[in-house]
């Protein structure tokens, strides 16, 4: 008997060949088939006249079918076109077919069959009008003997699924509805444990999702999905809510103490006034620190909000009650800029710090020595990247792991950084800021944190559309002021495939144009790590004037007296991209301006860069990014191996995220393992979909 795991290869019709073109949509299963939702739909209920079909791009019209006509196009294309009559008006039908030039074989044959002159046909497609007469190119027909004859795929609305190469639409539907009436009614519900919300139809999963497959309108098509996607997200909260509450359980050893010498000397270093914002941040962590359970939580805040001095902050909490930290960043610019930022703030403090990456354990004598410290217990701080995750690499007491650009790290990475102490203190910082909807769903294990004042002395960067030579003059201006400059470009070199200026050809020519009284540098993700680490450092000390990069300075050190960056190609950045790398200036008191270089015939690209001219907001770009880009493409960049939701919407389901999230933790509290009867589907659900998971859910 057909059941919802059982694969699609023994369906008939599908066989292993097909399967695995099926497998390309992500469908192995008969339960992936079942939920395999459409993209959008044909409303083929409204027949029209033939005479009103071309008053609209795309039609519906039925009539009696009379001659064909077929004729070559060219070498290798070819037209028929099936005469069709409604009683009033006369139209044309037309096929598209490619053909063999040296094949006798009537390609259209079978449509000819099928158009059989005197039997009636329904058709849908696109209208077209020209000098021969009016045409609708068929995307979709059905052909019935007599006049009164019922279709089956007509007087309806039609799914319309996504494609791959070796499918059509027409043998997705048939595989859908064809387990649609056999095993739709097997799959499982928690609807029970759901009460009613916000006008949310109370539907069975089975009956939402024949309807998000076959509405009866297109107003039963959001009902269902948002009835189906209620059930979904519930599951996930739930998952969720049992993991959080699991790492919750787990009693953590270490004990934490104010040490006020510490924390004196380090505000003396600073020499800034914590923001209201970071104020409340150090209080959320500390908080953490010192119950009796690990913390796990997330730090979000632009770029230059004051992450790193806040995440010192819990550092040197562990440190003066005796334990060892470690901060792991994705690059080696990075870890270095965090090491020289610790030490300068550390100054006068008796606490070692280390930089730990590829190129200082590089060195066998000065690798020993490294791994010594921090398994001793003398080295208290180990700043690297995930050359810190090696097993060679062992602690004596570890017990705060913090993790910056957190979304540059696979969960497994950050699962191995965890496992390097029994029940380690966890903070995640990102420079990603994201919607509350997002986050609720992305960090939903995890307590959230979000700095959104500039410190102190800080200016918005003003952005502007400019011209290039305009960009160039104002550079030039600033320049002379002392001041430095980036100039950034999406190519390294250039490309016979992209009409696109590149780093290394303009390097070249505008050192020796528009720049050439001052020092340019070059600097590109193909550089080795030493190279990249030493051209930063050059710029910083004011060795170049201008350095023209590709994205790569993306995640780079602080420069303070960069007060402009031009991008060139702004048109081709995501506005994720385009406000990280505009964070990296205004480091310092200056003002700073970001110049956009780039071609705004596509409209796309003017929401983009008008979202970026108007605001410095992270929050309020990330919302735009959201709505711009979908959440499938955005959480592809903050968390790999997340689970992709078949009716959720992250933007247009933000009441259930939270609606849910909410539910999932009182039924968790009242019983944390879901031993009761009446969780025991939903506790099934969680393993089926997150068995492999689980562990990492809480993992940022």
């Amino acid at each position: 008997m057909l059941n919802l795991d059982n694969k699609i290869q023994y369906l008939k019709g599908i066989g292993p060949g097909r399967s695995q073109t099926f497998a390309k949509l992500g469908i192995i299963t008969v339960g992936d088939m079942l939920t395999f939702f459409p993209v959008w739909y044909q409303d083929r209920k409204n027949i029209v006249s033939i005479r009103d079909a071309y008053k609209q791009p795309q039609s519906c019209i039925f009539g009696k079918i009379g001659k064909a006509y077929d004729r070559q196009l060219s070498r290798g294309l070819c037209l028929l076109y099936i005469e069709i009559f409604d009683g009033v008006s006369t139209g044309y039908a037309r096929f598209f077919r490619k053909k063999n030039p040296y094949s006798s074989t009537d390609i259209f044959a079978s449509i000819k069959k099928a158009f059989e002159p005197g039997t009636f046909a329904y058709i849908y497609g696109s209208t077209k009008t020209g000098n021969c007469g009016r045409f609708i190119d068929v995307d979709d027909y059905e052909t019935v003997k007599n006049e009164k004859d019922k279709p089956l795929l007509f007087n309806r609305i039609m799914p319309v699924y996504p494609l791959t190469e070796g499918l059509n639409q027409r043998f997705i539907r048939e595989a859908v509805k064809s387990i649609l009436d056999s095993v739709c009614g097997l799959y499982p519900d928690v609807l029970d444990l759901i009460p009613d919300f916000g006008g949310i139809p109370r539907l069975k999963s089975s009956l939402a999702i024949q309807k998000i497959h076959y509405p009866g309108t297109l107003e039963d098509v959001e009902n269902a999905r948002r009835a189906f996607a209620l059930q979904e997200f519930f599951i996930f909260e739930s998952a969720l809510s049992l993991s959080h509450n699991n790492i919750r359980k787990k009693r953590k050893e270490q004990r934490y103490e104010i040490q006020k010498t510490l924390f004196t000397a380090f505000k003396r270093n600073l020499k800034l006034e914590f923001t209201k914002d970071q104020k409340k941040a150090i209080n959320d962590i500390f908080s953490d620190m010192q119950s009796l359970y690990p913390m796990n939580r997330m730090l979000m805040g632009d770029v230059g909000c004051g992450k790193t001095v806040v995440a010192l902050s819990a550092v040197l909490l562990a440190v003066g009650s005796g334990y060892q930290t470690m901060i792991v960043a994705p690059t080696e610019i990075l870890a270095e800029q965090h090491y020289l930022t610790v030490s300068n703030m550390l100054l006068g403090l008796s606490v070692k710090a280390v930089l730990a990456t590829s190129l200082t354990l590089k060195k066998k004598s000065e690798r020993e020595k490294i791994l010594a410290g921090f398994e001793n217990g003398d080295i208290k701080i180990a700043i690297g990247t995930h050359s810190l995750i090696e097993d060679k690499i062992k602690f004596k007491n570890l017990s705060l792991i913090v993790v910056d650009e957190q979304q540059k790290f696979g969960v497994m990475q950050k699962f191995a950084m965890s496992d390097k102490a029994r029940s380690p203190d966890i903070l995640m910082m990102t420079a990603t800021p994201i919607p509350r909807s997002l986050a609720l769903t992305v960090y939903g294990g995890m307590d959230m944190t979000a700095i959104k004042q500039l410190p102190p002395g800080r200016t918005s960067v003003k952005t502007y559309f400019l011209a290039e030579q305009s960009a160039y003059i104002k550079a030039i201006e600033e320049l002379k002021n002392k001041n430095q400059v980036y100039i950034v470009y999406p190519i390294i070199d250039e490309s016979d495939k992209l009409v696109l200026k590149s780093a290394e050809q303009e390097s070249k020519k505008l050192s020796q144009t528009w720049f050439r009284d001052f020092k340019v540098g070059l600097l590109h993700g193909r550089m080795k790590s030493s190279k990249k680490n030493k051209i930063m450092l050059e710029f910083k000390n004011k060795e170049f004037d201008v350095l023209i990069s590709t994205t790569v300075i993306g995640v780079g050190i602080d420069v303070p007296d960069v007060t402009v960056m031009i991008i060139q190609h702004a048109e081709r950045f995501g506005l994720s991209d385009l406000h990280q790398l505009r964070g990296r200036i205004g480091r310092g008191s200056k003002q700073s301006y970001a110049y956009l270089i780039g071609d705004l015939k596509n409209e796309a690209a003017r929401k983009r860069l008008s979202v970026m001219t108007s605001t410095n907001n992270g929050f309020k770009i990330a919302e735009e990014d959201l709505k711009m880009r979908g959440h499938g493409e955005l959480m592809g960049t903050l968390q790999h191996g997340f689970p992709k939701f078949k009716a959720g919407d992250l933007i247009k389901d933000a009441d259930i995220i939270e609606f849910t999230k909410n539910l999932a933790a009182k039924i968790t509290e009242q019983d944390p393992y879901l031993s009761k009867g009446e969780n025991a589907v939903l506790k099934s659900l969680i393993y089926k979909h997150f068995s492999d998971k689980i562990k990492f859910i809480n993992i940022g």
